[in-house]
């Protein structure tokens, strides 16, 4: 019997889990998987720990990794990647959005020959309008600038065949973007779209400026177009420059017209200024890269942990899942 290991990623999830295990345990429970649940705690500061810890003790099925802090949502997926030695990997949120319904669509996919199924957003009203606007702009930005396809209203929900999870792994960048990575690796890949719920507890963790460092940080991973415009305006600026002191030359020494030029100078030093501004910031953003790449810091630590070794073939799930 195939093996598939559920990662999940959680930050201060504490209200959340007892509910996601329970809708999740009946999905399992139908499959004719040998199945793994991997909780990974990224550092919280409630109870999400402990409820883990109880879980694991009801359903053999249940493991879990605690983080020694905060290192994030993308390092937290790739610690249940790290983790993981099944055939496949599903990563999916404890906050129910990714409806554990689905995972029967992904696994089909999956037998289909798929080695990479994404899930997609079947509808959007739910996120509201600016964060409907918001990702619809950085997707049209990103695949514009980007050699890498990313899809559009595909979060981390997804299946992982091993051959993509290995790939995957051996990809260690700090600055990770794992939508884009899945689209760098390759493989034959399948999409499954799916209804999104509404959060079971809690609020999202990515806030306004949360998600615009995230967007900057895919960006910054998967393009050079910021650093190719920063050249093309300078040789822009130098060029309109050029043309400007030709016409003033003119002026001066044809007409014997002399240009009033504190007003125009000072708005042309303030604009050249701008853009000497604006280009040492994307070069610094992209030196921030370079040596966060060379510090050569794992990209998580890993507090305590409870890994099953093997799924048994008839687990007991639990009061919760009867």
């Amino acid at each position: 019997m195939r093996r598939v290991d559920i990662v999940v990623p959680a930050f201060n999830e504490e209200a959340c889990l007892e509910a996601f295990h329970a809708a999740l345990a009946p999905v399992l429970d139908r499959l004719p998987y040998r199945f793994r649940v991997l909780f990974v705690d990224d550092g919280s500061r409630d109870g999400t720990r402990e409820v883990c810890r109880a879980l694991a003790a009801r359903d053999p099925r249940v493991g879990w990794l605690s983080f020694s802090r905060n290192f994030g949502h993308q390092a937290a997926l790739t610690a249940g990647l790290d983790a993981s030695d099944a055939d496949a990997v599903i990563t999916m949120d404890a906050d129910l959005q990714h409806p554990p319904s689905a995972l029967p669509d992904f696994l089909a996919a999956w037998e289909g020959g798929a080695e990479l199924v994404s899930g997609v957003r079947a509808d959007t009203h739910r996120l509201g309008l600016l964060k409907r606007l918001s990702s619809r702009a950085f997707y049209r930005l990103l695949n514009t600038l980007s050699k890498v396809p990313v899809l559009a209203d595909s979060p981390d929900f997804r299946l992982l065949d091993r051959r993509v999870v290995d790939a995957v792994r051996r990809l260690r960048e700090q600055g990770r973007f794992l939508r884009g990575i899945y689209g760098w690796v390759g493989f034959r890949q399948a999409s499954v779209a799916y209804s999104q719920a509404d959060r079971t507890a809690g609020e999202s963790k990515y806030g306004l400026f949360r998600m615009l460092a995230f967007a900057l940080s895919a960006l910054l991973s998967f393009s050079r177009t910021p650093l190719r415009f920063a050249t093309w305006a300078g040789l822009v600026v130098s060029a309109l420059a050029f043309i400007y002191g030709l016409y003033a030359i003119a002026q001066a020494v044809v007409f014997q017209v002399a240009l009033p030029g504190w007003t125009s100078l000072a708005v042309l030093v303030s604009f050249l200024s701008g853009i000497q501004l604006l280009t040492l910031g994307v070069v610094g953003e992209y030196l921030g890269q370079v040596l966060d790449e060379v510090k050569a810091r794992p990209l998580y630590l890993v507090a305590d942990q409870h890994l099953p070794p093997l799924a048994p073939e008839h687990p007991d799930p639990g009061p919760e899942s009867a």
